[in-house]
């Protein structure tokens, strides 16, 4: 079973900064309701949920249930719990993940791989907030916070039939959308230059500035595995090790005009200067060798902002 476990530094919290993430978050953490989380893999669903977890202040554990690794015919035992004497080979009473969630947070990772039988039973648990073992009738009541996350479409399933309805109502009280990175390409050179930061103190080797043809390959990159790899070629970098020809720099993703990814490496530069540099305008002209009134101008035309 699993337990309270430290946020994984391996998928950054993605893309807080200009959206309405961090306002939701923050608006919510404390309020006993359940939360969907949606989004690609590797854009930061599981880290995200343990922020919430940790910003709620529920005494309880973190339990985290990876809905796509569990055994169908080991699933209503493992989160229910079951007493001895259940089933063949059941020697023990022992509780499950909802029971473990008790004053805690339940989080329901990929829920939209868990079958249809199954989530009738667990939207009765999560009604109900309570657990009956499987080989017993006594109620189990759990105070838990329920956060789900899931890569497809709930709403595009309940539509083709192949997740309940009344379980995704259930569960959408609060709804995150998580974007991919390809959706936010003004954070990915300054995410880069973080990691290798990061990756370098860990690795303790010296931070190199990565090549400006390397920025451009990285604007370009679909980044499929969003933040997560985004943080291995990070690695590598820093590693000295190459940076596979089939991950970067692929002709498939250089459909952007030349003009749209020459402002994209622009922005970037200019936003990661003025974070270096406190958003002092002034400091940050100088290193870029630019005319003050010239770096205000393009920060106008590049919609970057101070804040």
């Amino acid at each position: 079973m699993s337990a309270s476990f430290q946020i994984d530094k391996e998928v950054d919290p993605l893309f807080i900064e200009g959206s309405d993430i961090e306002e939701t978050i923050n608006t919510t953490a404390i309020l006993n309701i359940d939360i969907l989380l949606l989004g690609e893999t590797g854009t930061g669903k599981d880290t995200l949920a343990q922020r919430v977890h940790h910003l709620s202040g529920r005494r309880g554990s973190f339990i985290a249930v990876n809905c796509a690794a569990i055994p169908e015919s080991l699933a209503e035992s493992q989160l229910f719990g079951v007493n001895s004497g259940a089933y063949t080979g059941a020697m023990q009473s022992r509780a499950g993940f909802v029971e473990a969630a008790h004053l805690g947070t339940l989080y329901l990772d990929e829920i939209d791989s868990m079958p249809l039988a199954l989530q009738a039973k667990l939207l009765r648990v999560l009604e109900s907030r309570g657990v009956e073992r499987l080989g017993s009738t006594r109620f189990i009541p759990v105070d838990m916070r329920v956060i789900a996350s899931a890569q497809h479409s709930l709403h595009t399933m309940v539509e083709q039939g192949t997740f309940r309805r009344d379980l995704y109502f259930r569960l959408n009280v609060v709804h995150i959308q998580l974007p991919a990175l390809r959706d936010r390409r003004e954070r990915i050179i300054p995410l880069f230059l973080e990691m290798i930061q990061q990756e370098a103190n860990h690795f303790g080797c010296p931070t190199l500035p990565p090549p400006s043809g390397l920025l451009q390959q990285l604007l370009c990159h679909p980044w499929l595995g969003n933040v997560r790899e985004l943080r291995s070629t990070a690695k590598r970098f820093v590693l000295g090790l190459p940076l596979l020809s089939t991950a970067l720099g692929s002709r498939q993703e250089t459909a952007m005009s030349l003009k749209a990814r020459l402002q994209q490496l622009e922005k970037a530069l200019i936003e990661e200067s003025l974070l270096r540099h406190d958003h002092c305008v002034d400091s940050a002209a100088a290193e870029l060798s630019v005319a003050k009134r010239t770096l205000y101008y393009r920060m106008k035309q590049l919609g970057i902002s101070l804040d």
